[in-house]
């Protein structure tokens, strides 16, 4: 946590001088939501222009506004920016980046984080299942990752972000 500590503090200096960059706006969300400090999440994303697209699809700071409307428990919103990141990601993908499951890790891996969010949050339109049965389920994916530990820390951290605000 030390790391993403540094991060907010680093990125809060420049937000105190109205100088954030674009570049640093996903990290620095990244580095909220895995800290579970909603509130910088939440004035992060506050400088968000939502007329900029390419920082409004950004994986991470889609992410986080996900995981913001679910804190604020707006369903409507939270599904809408989870059917938004799913939809960039899927109109993202090519047959150059789906020949192997190599070449599409990094689309797997998010599509993967949306279904881990949306299956623990309870705000998809689905039928709710038992809590139990969807941690096994969502185990059962971890484990198909394989040896890419980092992107299993990605998608833990993401879980227990969404079962804090889930509560």
């Amino acid at each position: 946590m030390l790391v993403q500590d540094s991060i907010l503090n680093y990125v809060d200096g420049f937000h105190a001088t109205n100088s954030l960059l674009s570049s640093t706006l996903p990290f620095a969300a990244e580095a909220a939501w895995s800290t579970g400090k909603w509130e910088q999440l939440d004035r992060l994303l506050g400088t968000v222009n939502v007329a900029d697209s390419n920082l409004f699809i950004d994986f991470n700071v889609g992410l986080g506004r996900a995981l913001s409307a679910l804190r604020h428990k707006n369903r409507i919103e939270f599904q809408a920016i989870i059917a938004k990141l799913r939809e960039v990601l899927a109109k993202s993908m090519s047959p150059s980046t789906t020949a192997s499951v190599q070449a599409s890790h990094e689309h797997l891996v998010k599509l993967h984080a949306l279904y881990e969010i949306e299956a623990v949050s309870g705000m998809s339109n689905g039928v709710a299942a038992d809590r139990e049965v969807i941690l096994e389920n969502l185990d059962r994916r971890l484990d198909v990752i394989g040896a890419y530990t980092s992107d299993k820390q990605y998608l833990l951290g993401l879980r227990r972000a969404a079962m804090t605000l889930s509560r």
